[in-house]
Formats: structure tokens, sequence, C-alpha cells
């Protein structure tokens, strides 16, 4: 029986994924890099602190990871308070109706937590959520299963009793090495993912029937 939605945020919750793939992009050219086209969507669904050691690594970058990620930090922070943050079509009504349902709710994003408060916020959606986990909470990013782990644990439910939503590779794959099921949400603007992991996989957020989810 399912007791829990836990939700990833960029590309599920907003469609955010095009938005931190240009910062991701401002910041490594800030520095002198030169990344290829659609290099950052390989990175969908990973931590900062997993990323920038790659890309530093990668482009051969004089500066350190801790000086990339304080300017990823700035230029998130600025853009997304210039931003008009909107939920994807059809997420306030899911979670409105789980809730309704008596269903928990969690987020489990590889963002940091000022940005997943901020957007949870700013879209009114913040109440409904039991628990928040973000890259500030873990050690390990996606595909790790930690911070699904991690979700699950402080909604105090079983992982198999929880349905993840996710719109990238890397997640779908950290929701299944917990234990749970996953829905695979098919944003066209998260890069292309392999979805094969998904136990449903749907177009629009509007598709999934939580009435269905247990059978």
């Amino acid at each position: 029986m399912i007791k829990a939605l836990v939700f990833d945020m960029d590309g599920v919750i907003i469609d955010s994924e095009p938005i931190q793939c240009e910062i991701a992009v401002e910041v490594l050219r800030s520095f002198g890099g030169e990344p290829r086209e659609h290099e950052i969507h390989e990175f969908v669904g990973v931590t900062n602190q997993a990323m920038w050691p790659i890309l530093k690594e990668r482009h051969k970058l004089d500066a350190t990871v801790e000086e990339m990620l304080e300017r990823h930090q700035e230029y998130k922070k600025r853009r997304f308070s210039q931003e008009r943050i909107e939920p994807i079509d059809g997420i306030r009504d899911l979670i409105k109706k789980a809730v309704d349902s008596g269903l928990k709710i969690a987020l489990a994003t590889s963002s940091p937590k000022f940005l997943a408060e901020h957007i949870l916020k700013s879209t009114g959606m913040l109440p409904w959520f039991d628990v928040l986990v973000t890259a500030d909470d873990i050690t390990r990013s996606k595909p790790d299963p930690e911070i699904y782990l991690k979700a699950a644990q402080l909604l105090g439910v079983d992982p198999g009793s929880c349905v993840a939503i996710e719109d990238a590779e890397l997640g779908m794959q950290s929701a299944k090495s917990a234990g749970m099921r996953v829905i695979a949400f098919l944003n066209p603007n998260s890069g292309k993912q392999d979805t094969s992991k998904a136990d449903f996989v749907v177009s629009s957020i509007r598709d999934i029937d939580l009435d269905k989810l247990d059978t």
C-alpha cells in the first residue's frame, strides 16, 4: 500500500532544468571553461558538490572546487530571485490530492536547501511537504540511494511503500536502489533520459492516477 510520495524538484516541481543548465554554463565559462553543447545535461539530478570536481578536471581549470561552488551559489541566488517561478502543470493538483488522501509528502532534491525552500515558498506548496531532503543533507549524490532512504526514514515510512516522481535517469536509479517504485516524468527540457528502470512513465503530471498506484 502506498503511504508516501517523494518528489524530485528540478524538472518535476518546476521546469527549472534549462535555467539550471544555463547557470552552470555561465559559471563554467566565468572560470575559462568551454562547455560542449548539452554537456551539462549529463549532470541532471547530480549535486553541485559532485558535478564541479568533474568539470574542474575535465576543463583543466585553475580555480578550486570551493570557488566554483561559491560562485555557482551566488549565480543561483541572483537568477532565481529574478525568475518568475511557475509550477509544472498539474503538480499542485497532484500534491493536494495526495495530501487530502492522507499520503505523506517529501522532497528529495539535489539542489541546495535555500533554493528548495525558496521555490516551495514561492509556489505556495511548502506547507504540503512533511520532509525536505536536499543536497545539504546528504554526503552521496544520486544515483546513490542515500537521499531517498533518508526521505523515507524521516517520513517514518518503509521505502517499499513510497513512490518517487523523477525526470532524471540518475534520480530514478537512486529511488529504485532505495526500494521505491518510480514514476518517470518525460520532461522535454530535461534532455534525453533513460526511463527503462521506471515502473510508470508519463508525459504529463496530470497522467498520474493515485488510485492506480496500488494496483
